[in-house]
């Protein structure tokens, strides 16, 4: 098949499936809390609202939880301040790991080149959203839907979550700028056929 014919089909789906793209699954409000920050700076899921949160539990003490945060920070560079992105360290109730302290979770996020927002779960956040394993991240949009839930740093890779914003935050998942990427590929598979047959 000739790669303009597979533009062309590409094209095709890509336009049929205009009506449904940037749609958010919005199956459950993500539960509401307020903490304050390693920082002392207070804040609440609901202060976010119009922005995308991702959100992730977290114990210094699970290595995984690392790997996560480091996947986080990769994400964060793509997005900077289209999305937020909150660790919360685990209470000493959760899973029975025990909590960490402002300052376990401070030298953490710094060794993991993390800077959002940190805080210590004392308000019973990992309770609120079934929280049983270490790390969980969720994706939550800007009307504040849990869209997303992954569960432990093996499922949670950087192309999944990269995949999964980019359908999510308005900036990103356009229509009209998907048809202006489709239209300019196509321009330009079409220029560089027209070349070959004059060679």
């Amino acid at each position: 098949m000739e790669t303009i014919e597979k533009v062309l089909i590409v094209f095709a789906v890509l336009l049929i499936s205009l009506p449904s793209f940037g749609r958010v699954c919005a199956q459950e409000t993500a539960p509401d809390f307020a903490l304050t920050d390693i920082d002392g700076n207070d804040f609440s899921i609901a202060d976010f609202r119009g922005t995308t949160v991702v959100l992730t539990l977290v114990s210094t003490r699970v290595i995984f939880c690392k790997m996560q945060v480091y996947i986080l920070v990769n994400v964060s560079r793509y997005f900077e301040d289209d999305v937020v992105i909150a660790l919360i360290g685990v209470s000493n109730n959760t899973v029975s790991i025990g909590g960490d302290t402002d300052e376990q979770l401070r030298e953490f996020s710094e060794d993991c080149g993390f800077e959002g927002i940190v805080a210590r779960d004392t308000k019973g956040v990992a309770e609120d959203y079934n929280v049983t394993y270490i790390p969980t991240t969720f994706i939550i949009d800007q009307a504040g839907f849990i869209c997303h839930r992954h569960v432990g740093a093996t499922q949670t890779r950087e192309s999944v979550l990269l995949e999964e914003l980019l359908v999510i935050i308005p900036e990103f998942s356009s229509p009209s700028i998907l048809l202006a990427v489709i239209i300019a590929l196509t321009f330009a598979v079409a220029v560089i056929k027209k070349k070959k047959i004059k060679a």
